[in-house]
């Protein structure tokens, strides 16, 4: 019987055109559901015309997950800590496989233990690990992508593609991973349609657009704009005092975002190990690729 999948938190940045891509392959799942506040129903009124169930309800509740055999979350900063909850509802209203909110780099490496940003993402790896030796017939996937390829040529990480500057906290010869936004949205759709291996809880789907230096990044950004980028280097230690100013003063917002800011160019914004593009129906958009269809 085809899939139902029920997504938390599509009312974000990267939940509306995975909404679109569910939409785009609907025909593949026998149910998909937005999990929705009871106040903000009607957001999702498009969707809902295209075939997308709404669920109103909490995600705290078992009841909202009944009917669902899987769950996509994509739970932001704001309730990242509360996807250890999420979980155990999900599990008390019949979910059989999660996906927590990862969709980035893979907060597994060595080098990310102490990583704050990743935390609460690490706190919810350990407990699926935990839930999975509980219940047998539970399984979860980690979706490893690297660094959306649109959000990297942000002001967030210093770029200005207007004044075409790029001012980052890192180093010119850093490793990235990115994969585009349409693409992440489709590899995780189809990725729901591949087969899980029986006694295998705990999977991880390594997918990425290209894998490139941050200053090869930044001079594809300014050959697709026909510019020069001026790039500057800052000293990620000036990011980790602010964040631990941040820490001290109990600003979390301000900590968490001082804690990322130098990740784009730190080298630790990647997917190791073998990919598993080969397993998906269509090849990802290159870093240039990707640039032409939002600046060309």
């Amino acid at each position: 019987m085809p899939p139902s999948v029920l997504i938390i938190g599509a009312g974000g940045a990267f939940g509306r055109p995975l909404v679109a891509e569910f939409i785009k392959q609907k025909s593949h799942f026998s149910r998909v559901g937005i999990l929705a506040d009871p106040a903000k129903v009607s957001k999702f009124s498009d969707a809902a015309a295209q075939g997308i169930e709404v669920v109103a309800g909490s995600f705290l509740d078992p009841k909202s997950y009944e009917g669902f055999e899987v769950v996509v979350s994509l739970a932001g900063n704001a309730i990242m800590r509360l996807q250890p909850a999420m979980i155990e509802s999900a599990i008390a209203g019949g979910v059989r496989h999660f996906y927590p909110s990862e969709f980035g780099s893979d907060v597994g490496q060595d080098s990310l233990k102490t990583f704050r940003y990743f935390r609460d993402k690490r706190v919810t790896r350990d407990h699926l690990a935990v839930k999975a030796k509980e219940n047998p017939d539970f399984y979860y996937t980690l979706m490893l992508t690297g660094i959306f390829t649109e959000w990297a040529a942000d002001p967030f990480y210093g770029v200005d593609v207007e004044a075409h500057v790029a001012n980052t906290y890192g180093r010119p010869d850093a490793q990235i991973s990115v994969t585009s936004i349409p693409d992440i949205a489709r590899f995780t759709v189809e990725s729901i349609l591949l087969p899980l291996t029986p006694g295998v809880q705990k999977r991880e789907i390594r997918v990425t657009g290209e894998r490139t230096t941050w200053q090869k990044f930044i001079d594809d950004l300014g050959e697709v704009q026909g510019a020069k980028y001026k790039c500057s280097y800052l000293d990620p230690a000036e990011a980790a005092a602010k964040q631990d100013e941040a820490r001290k003063s109990g600003d979390e917002v301000a900590e968490l975002m001082w804690s990322v800011k130098p990740l784009a160019a730190s080298g630790n914004g990647i997917v190791p190990g073998e990919l598993d593009n080969d397993k998906f129906s269509f090849r990802p958009e290159s870093v240039k690729e990707t640039f032409k269809r939002v600046y060309g």
